[in-house]
């Protein structure tokens, strides 16, 4: 009686918890499913993650795509699949991709920043600015947001908030030679030079050597287009340290800014004898000597230069030209199609397409590459200096 009795309650419980548990044990079941779903992507994320760090960034893109082919909306991934486009020289897929991350979280500052970086490399600070304007409205203390924001405004002439916030800078902080150079070239260009020369005299005492000090100030002379009183500095350090990193390349530069072929040609080769893969001599001396109209002297720099440099849309620009200065238009249209990938605000590059499409007789081709010319110059998208009929090098002052 008493072991008949024990057992009915045991079958009747079991019943009982069958039926009562069945819900929240299928809730469960289909969590562990999710769960084991949701395990692999997440190792997919981590693998690309590693693959990124290390450098293997063909793996990492694979990665990255198969997250987003899952989680469309994964903003991590979107953000370092941006980041591969970085490094692998696709710019403009960067910029695509964090715009769509910013799509999904329009707050993420990262995205935001890593975004104005891709314009701000290749000197675009117009395009640049309104996303680090972003960045330091979403915090404040963002020093790299607010230092990068600055940059662009001095470099856009919009000196009095610039002036204002390096003044923020300098005395919240111990003294710090960026800021006090980009101080010193805000009062140059606001012609103020007394405070211009008191920002450049305490970023020279807290420079590590006078070489450093006066190339800084050079460098500050060279931004303001006082190229006279850049070479005088450039000099000083020549006399201080014939050997201070990148005085011979910075020297080129000026000189091409005066037009002073001669020495721009002697001290940028000067560059390529200790460092023949120096992308910037390449490219500056390869662009100098075909605004001088020597195509063809030029051309084995900039070929060197586009493989150094591949996101420079400049490098491209000018390969193009002097190619198509030789007879070559065949040859320099996949140049010049790249060059305006990676820059399609430039009305320079679509002019010399235009014109190496109706050299080969293609007509159609041709009239849509002109009729971009014109579309930018409605929109005002070129620059302020066109250089389809100038002899200066893109990137100099």
């Amino acid at each position: 009686m008493e072991r008949s009795v024990g057992r009915m309650p045991i079958r009747c419980a079991n019943r009982f918890m069958t039926v009562a548990a069945q819900k929240s044990l299928l809730l469960a079941a289909l969590g562990i499913v999710r769960l084991v779903a949701a395990d692999p992507l997440q190792a997919i994320f981590e693998q690309a993650s590693k693959d990124l760090s290390a450098g293997a960034y063909a793996a990492a893109e694979r990665g990255f795509e198969k997250v987003l082919a899952a989680a469309p909306n994964q903003v991590a991934a979107m953000g370092n699949l941006g980041v591969v486009y970085q490094r692998t020289h696709r710019p403009e897929k960067a910029i695509a991709i964090y715009k769509r991350a910013l799509t999904v979280n329009s707050k993420d500052e990262k995205i935001l920043l890593n975004l104005g970086l891709v314009y701000f490399k290749r000197e675009d600070y117009g395009q640049a600015m309104p996303w680090f304007e972003r960045v330091v409205a979403l915090n404040a203390s963002s020093q790299q947001g607010r230092q990068l924001l600055t940059t662009c405004q001095v470099y856009l002439d919009q000196l009095e908030p610039a002036i204002r916030e390096l003044e923020a800078l300098r005395a919240a902080n111990p003294p710090d030679g960026g800021t006090l150079f980009l101080l010193g070239l805000a009062y140059l260009k606001a012609k103020q030079p007394g405070k211009a020369k008191a920002a450049f005299e305490e970023m020279f005492a807290a420079a590590t050597s006078p070489a450093q000090g006066e190339f800084l100030i050079g460098k500050a002379y060279y931004e303001s287009t006082l190229f006279d009183r850049a070479v005088e500095s450039y000099r000083r350090v020549v006399e201080l340290d014939p050997k201070f990193p990148g005085i011979h390349l910075e020297l080129g530069k000026v000189y091409i800014s005066q037009r002073n072929s001669d020495d721009a040609v002697r001290e940028l080769k000067t560059v390529l004898q200790d460092d023949p893969d120096n992308p910037e001599a390449n490219y500056f001396l390869g662009g100098f000597l075909v605004q001088e109209g020597h195509p063809r002297e030029a051309l084995p720099f900039l070929e060197k230069a586009c493989k150094l440099i591949p996101d420079s849309w400049a490098a491209f620009f000018y390969a193009g030209k002097a190619l198509l200065a030789l007879n070559q238009a065949a040859r320099a249209v996949p140049l010049l199609q790249r060059a305006g990938e990676l820059n399609d605000g430039e009305a320079s590059v679509f002019y010399q397409l235009g014109r190496a499409f109706e050299t080969l007789g293609r007509t159609g081709e041709a009239k849509t590459a002109l009729a971009r010319v014109r579309e930018l110059r409605e929109r005002r998208l070129q620059k302020e200096i066109d250089y389809i009929g100038t002899r200066r090098v893109v990137g100099a002052r």
